[in-house]
């Protein structure tokens, strides 16, 4: 599983290469959902993603989530409620992120979707930076929304799910938001800048992640300019190293 703020993604396999289903449903992030409704969204995606499989024939679960460093013993609750029999473990979206970009190796992932965070490691160490929560995390699709309203391009979301503005943005005032995107590509090098001073790393290899490097192609490239070291894309997807890591679970 692969949790964020907007969407999680869900896939399921075998042991022996007989491969499930992919399931997308909402968002399943503590800080923004309710435990009830985050145990709902699970539910619901585990299901699509098991097919014809029973929740007892699941043997391991490996879920990265947004909020997980705050909320592990909710998560946990929640995937042994709704596959009882199987190995449970969660981590943070920060680290299967990094784990998919090279396998937990030496390296910096910097994510930007809901919100923004980089987490690494380097020589044994482990560090990160951000991931501070809503309204909070400068450089994520939560916090371009915010700005975007602040400049009064458009009005406050009713729902305050600004978020989801990014798409109307992007399409309908891209070149209006073309400076608070510049300026978000600057917030992500600077959290990169910090998560590799932890490390006391001084040519770090960085990896890009998350839905709005997906929808602005250019901010890599910002990024790299204003980091001043290249992004790598991963070499595996978020869900995939989650699927690897409950494999290695079940033994």
């Amino acid at each position: 599983m692969d949790g964020g703020g907007t969407k999680t993604l869900i896939a399921a396999a075998s042991l022996y290469g007989r491969e499930g289903r992919e399931a997308r449903v909402g968002g399943s992030s503590l800080e923004r959902r309710s435990a009830a409704e985050v145990a709902e969204e699970l539910a619901r995606g585990c299901g699509l993603a098991r097919g014809d499989w029973a929740a007892e024939d699941c043997m391991a679960v490996c879920g990265g989530f947004a909020s997980a460093e705050r909320h592990q013993g909710v998560y946990e609750a929640a995937l042994r409620g709704i596959l009882p029999r199987a190995r449970v473990r969660v981590i943070t979206d920060a680290e299967l992120a990094w784990r998919a970009a090279n396998g937990g190796g030496d390296g910096i992932a910097i994510i930007s979707g809901t919100g923004s965070i980089a987490c690494g490691g380097y020589q044994g160490r482990q560090a990160r930076a951000g991931g501070l929560g809503p309204g909070r995390d400068p450089g994520s699709g939560d916090w371009i929304g915010r700005e975007a309203v602040g400049a009064g391009i458009v009005a406050e979301p009713a729902d305050g799910q600004f978020p989801a503005l990014l798409p109307r943005l992007l399409t309908e005032h891209r070149e209006a938001m073309r400076p608070i995107l510049r300026h978000a590509a600057d917030e992500l090098a600077a959290t990169l800048r910090e998560c590799a001073a932890e490390l006391a790393w001084s040519e770090p290899v960085g990896y890009f992640s998350g839905g709005v490097f997906t929808a602005v192609p250019e901010l890599r490239g910002w990024v790299e300019a204003a980091w001043g070291h290249p992004l790598r894309a991963p070499q595996h997807t978020p869900v995939e190293a989650a699927l690897a890591m409950a494999r290695e679970a079940a033994g």
